[in-house]
């Protein structure tokens, strides 16, 4: 065995055995668990929109500006439009130098009912039915095909915690000038996924990529998938 064969072998033996101790550790490996899946989440995000030369990206259920941050970050000279309907995350999105439009994405123009069923401002919703006493507001609703665009290859992103669907209902005209789509989906009975899969794919989209995974009792209950479009946008 040569002397870098070995090397390799003692690293990786000795990687594994310190991997197996921090597993014993549950505070160390919730921590580490919890870090990795967000720095891969980024750094393949990034990745993504460094090779790829969008036109425009449209963050749609924007919070306060993680993925926002990120495409400014790594694409600094492509127009970035937020769209956020929770009062408080809009306004940190103002004050963080975002372009933004304070309104839900839903398939009709009007107004809606969002609902915080949890303590977090991601977890805002248009479609949740009971909201346990818990905040709600009146917000704006908007289609997609109402927001000001430019070019016709346009990265969408959706986090809309199961107002995907309805949203991408208001595309319109707006479906030609996709070069891609990122959406929130999720799995099991009453999942979003292979909707979703469908739609896409009868509008020429292939699924692309996988960005992060939210696992409950070691099942995948909610994925970021990428699909990207498979023919050139007809254009005029």
């Amino acid at each position: 065995m040569s002397v870098r064969a070995r090397l390799h072998d003692l690293a990786y033996r000795a990687g594994s055995t310190v991997l197996l101790v921090l597993l014993r550790v549950p505070f160390v490996s919730n921590a580490l668990n919890v870090f990795s899946k967000v720095w891969l989440r980024h750094a393949r995000l990034a990745r993504h929109l460094a090779s790829n030369d969008y036109d425009q990206v449209i963050d749609g259920g924007a919070n306060i500006g993680e993925f926002a941050a990120l495409v400014r970050a790594t694409r600094p000279g492509t127009r970035l439009l937020c769209i956020e309907p929770h009062p408080r995350a809009a306004a940190v999105l103002r004050r963080r130098g975002f372009d933004v439009v304070e309104a839900a994405l839903w398939n009709e123009a009007g107004t809606g009912v969002l609902t915080q069923p949890t303590e977090a401002s991601t977890s805002s919703t248009l479609v949740q039915k009971e909201d346990g006493g818990r905040p709600r507001w009146t917000v704006k609703t908007v289609r997609l095909d109402q927001l000001p665009l430019s070019g016709w290859n346009i990265l969408l992103k959706l986090d809309l915690q199961g107002a995907e669907e309805a949203a991408i209902e208001g595309l319109g005209e707006m479906w030609n000038r996709l070069a891609a789509i990122l959406l929130e989906v999720s799995y099991g009975p009453g999942g979003t996924y292979e909707k979703l899969r469908k739609l896409l794919s009868t509008h020429g989209f292939a699924e692309a990529a996988t960005f992060n995974e939210l696992e409950e009792q070691g099942r995948v209950v909610e994925a970021d998938k990428l699909w990207i479009r498979t023919q050139p946008p007809t254009q005029g």
